[in-house]
């Protein structure tokens, strides 16, 4: 057979569409398809979109985030609904709603499913895949089917593990991979590294260090084969355990993103994040010290979140010289708490999915209006990503700062760009639903 996989493009710029990070998911399947004897192509939109008008399939799955959701309906039109499957987070989270589109939809993990979906063994409507609890069995993910892929990429995604037991209650990651966690091997993971090359390896984990002593292990096994140049996702805790980041630091980390989430002692509470702002700031120094560079990640929104909360975040991320911050608003996600707080009482106000990005504000939040809450996360993020402050990194010679500085700015301007109207529809949108609550 001849099967094509696709990933939907985002709506707005953001910092994957400039350094073209795939999902792993596709890349997985498609690699296992590709072993089974089948012809796989895998299109990722924002790196080379396929001529649709000329692409002929006998299998197309397509891979959808929330954000990505509308594109990827769009997407599956184009085809005979019999040929489409579809699978990805947001499949996963509301199943009958991606059925409209496909003849099938997976949820959950699909690597155990995909061959029997592929080949005609299994043709219920919405299969649900099995969490896999041997990693290691899972191939080394064959990017070169991603059409357009370069075979030297700035930076290469790599997933070690999957699960996280903290459930956040804005995340939707623990419905789609459990609560459970799940590792590869060290001697697995290494084996992937040594045969890539890549400028540096993002490992896409979310969280990099959830098992410490795996962790050593891998980062001892990397020092031996002079793997040296990579970023991943941790949690603030890391930071306490002086010897794994010392071994952090010595094996070549360079960056990490902390979802440090709110300063906001309330909100991170409510968020259930299970760390307070004193672990935030012991984190960061602790980083700085070993000269490992912070992509800092808020969520601005919460209950107890007002417009000054918007700012004293960006006075703190400017003193704590955290070096890059992204500035989510939060977005109630299906499936999550947040989602069901808010639904349960009426707050959200559109269910285009194309807005659920954490970049647009879909809901109406209790200390400050919506349209305050997305202007002025916009405004801070012009000030933070100012062509200003990114000469000046420039000049300091902090050249590896500025040029995520300068991509900040460009994200930053293309997402006023493409939103020039957003103030009118906020505004528009409140008056609905004052009009609804009979308020005006």
């Amino acid at each position: 057979m001849k099967i094509v996989l696709i990933e939907p493009r985002a709506c707005e710029a953001n910092v994957y569409s400039k350094i073209s990070m795939p999902l792993l998911g596709p890349v997985y399947l498609g690699t296992i398809l590709k072993n089974r004897g089948h012809e796989v192509e895998i299109y990722h939109e924002n790196i080379q979109p396929p001529d649709y008008a000329n692409l002929k399939a006998d299998l197309v799955g397509i891979s959808i985030l929330t954000s990505t959701a509308t594109r990827g309906y769009e997407i599956a039109k184009k085809f005979n609904k019999e040929k489409v499957i579809m699978g990805g987070v947001h499949a996963s989270l509301l199943p009958n709603e991606a059925l409209e589109f496909a003849r099938q939809v997976v949820v959950g993990e699909a690597e155990e499913v995909i061959a029997d979906i592929a080949e005609g063994r299994n043709l219920e409507p919405i299969v649900y895949g099995k969490p896999i609890q041997d990693l290691d069995a899972l191939p080394v993910p064959d990017f070169s089917l991603i059409k357009g892929y370069r075979k030297n990429p700035l930076i290469m995604p790599v997933s070690t593990s999957r699960g996280c037991p903290f459930d956040c209650s804005f995340c939707s990651v623990t419905k789609m991979f459990g609560r459970k966690y799940r590792f590869r091997s060290p001697l697995n993971i290494v084996a992937e590294l040594k045969s890539r090359t890549a400028g540096s390896f993002f490992f896409c984990d979310d969280n990099f260090t959830a098992h410490p002593l795996r962790s050593r292990l891998l980062l001892d096994l990397m020092l031996k084969n002079k793997i040296n140049k990579w970023s991943c996702q941790v949690r603030c805790d890391v930071a306490k355990d002086k010897d794994l980041l010392s071994l952090m630091s010595k094996a070549g980390c360079r960056l990490v993103c902390i979802g440090f989430e709110s300063v906001n002692p309330k909100t991170l509470k409510a968020y259930d994040k299970k760390q307070t702002l004193e672990d935030i700031v012991s984190a960061i120094r602790s980083f700085h010290k070993k000269r490992i560079k912070i992509h800092g990640m808020f969520v601005l929104g919460g209950e107890d979140d007002n417009k000054t909360t918007i700012w004293e975040t960006l006075k703190f991320v400017i003193k704590q010289r955290i070096d890059t911050m992204q500035l989510s608003i939060l977005t109630p996600f299906p499936g999550t708490k947040v989602y069901e707080m808010l639904e349960a009482q009426k707050r959200i106000f559109t269910r285009d999915w194309r807005l659920y990005d954490g970049q647009h504000i879909v809901f109406f939040p209790k200390l400050l209006t919506a349209k305050e809450l997305q202007m002025n996360v916009i405004k801070a993020y012009e000030k933070f990503y100012s062509l200003t402050k990114s000469f000046s990194l420039v000049f300091k010679l902090r050249l590896r700062n500025a040029m995520f500085r300068f991509m900040g700015h460009a994200i930053v301007r293309e997402w006023n760009r493409r939103n020039v109207k957003m103030p009118w529809l906020l505004q528009n949108a409140s008056l609905v639903a004052n009009r609804k609550e009979g308020l005006v």
